[in-house]
């Protein structure tokens, strides 16, 4: 592929998984600098991209209200709108992210002439270039086997994200000027299996907090308020809830002044290592070899000697959950404690 040329990333996935896309965005930027990036993102989630350096135009991809944390305004609209609209900008190349067969169509009913991804079923039959699925890596690493298999060189993997003065600004109006030892604490998912007890986070506020000096502020979309609000009536610990008082994009900011994160399984976890805050990610029943926070600053917990996780959510537990709601405060608090001493003297 030379210089010059149009290029389309099919990544409409979730806020995590947009975030975890940026070390491919660069690899591809960098060795291609001429050519012109588009990338297909999900209509909320899409907007940790914004002032991302190495794309030119962001495409909003919205046919579905399948996700509470990424669901466009209005009507959504079809998969044929968006053909219609791919094949009018006549892309070179299309690299497709996402591994469904409807995103490889996608993709081959464009009219590029290349369009690498991964391979599978009837996707093999759509692509000109398969590369491998490995699930047991990383997503980043795995994005990047994509560039890989269209012999794109990788000379790095680290996260980024951008955020701006005015979005810095009005996070920081938002927290408490007596502290400077702020705790993020993310307890909201999309999927309850992924939801750590809500007394097992009032546990872990309470000692974060009197014990380790930590002043507790915790995110969330609008319909996580109550959530929180009950977290913290148990903790007893004055808060800040900031539930639904942020967009996206502030939000981002907010993590970026956290000192430490503590967070589920979930994109504001990916969101906080992007910006450079130590955080611990707690994990039941995904994979945290696969959805782990990214970068060395950074961890995941669960407990390992429960040979049933990760399950993927096909539960045998009936319901149980026994690997979040066993998983004992203290463990998290320990790891919590040991990224912010490893990483406090760089803060």
């Amino acid at each position: 592929m030379d210089n010059g040329k149009k290029i389309l990333v099919i990544r409409y996935r979730f806020i995590g998984d947009t975030i975890l896309t940026v070390p491919f965005l660069r690899n591809l930027h960098n060795y291609y600098p001429d050519a012109k990036i588009d990338v297909l993102v999900g209509p909320q989630s899409g907007q940790v991209l914004e002032n991302c350096p190495y794309i030119n135009e962001l495409i909003e991809y919205d046919t579905t209200r399948f996700h509470k944390y990424d669901q466009g305004q209005g009507k959504a609209k079809s998969f044929w709108s968006y053909l219609s609209i791919l094949k009018e900008k006549k892309y070179d190349v299309v690299f497709v992210l996402k591994r469904s067969a409807s995103a490889a169509l996608l993709a081959f009913l464009s009219g590029a002439k290349k369009r690498i991804g991964y391979g599978g079923g009837i996707k093999s039959f759509l692509l000109t270039t398969n590369a491998p699925w490995n699930t047991n890596k990383h997503e980043v690493e795995s994005t990047l086997d994509v560039l890989r298999a269209a012999n794109i060189p990788i000379a790095d993997n680290y996260l980024e994200a951008w955020t701006t003065r005015e979005e810095i600004i009005t996070a920081k109006s938002l927290l408490s000027q007596e502290t400077k030892k702020y705790l993020l604490i993310h307890a909201a998912a999309a999927h309850p299996d992924k939801m750590y007890p809500n007394a097992s986070w009032a546990k872990i506020i309470e000692q974060m907090h009197n014990v380790h000096g930590f002043t507790p502020v915790l995110s969330g979309a609008p319909s996580d308020i109550k959530l929180n609000q009950e977290i913290i009536d148990s903790s007893g610990v004055k808060c800040i809830n900031l539930a639904g008082q942020l967009s996206i994009r502030e939000s981002m900011a907010l993590y970026k002044l956290m000192q430490l994160a503590i967070c589920v399984d979930s994109g504001p976890s990916h969101l906080s290592a992007a910006v450079g805050t130590p955080t611990l990610s707690i994990f039941g029943p995904t994979d945290p070899v696969r959805w782990r926070p990214f970068g060395d600053n950074h961890a995941a917990i669960y407990d390992s000697s429960l040979s049933c996780r990760p399950c993927h959510y096909k539960k045998t537990c009936e319901d149980k959950r026994e690997c979040l709601t066993q998983l004992n405060p203290q463990i998290v608090i320990q790891a919590a404690i040991g990224i912010y001493e490893k990483t406090a003297i760089k803060i």
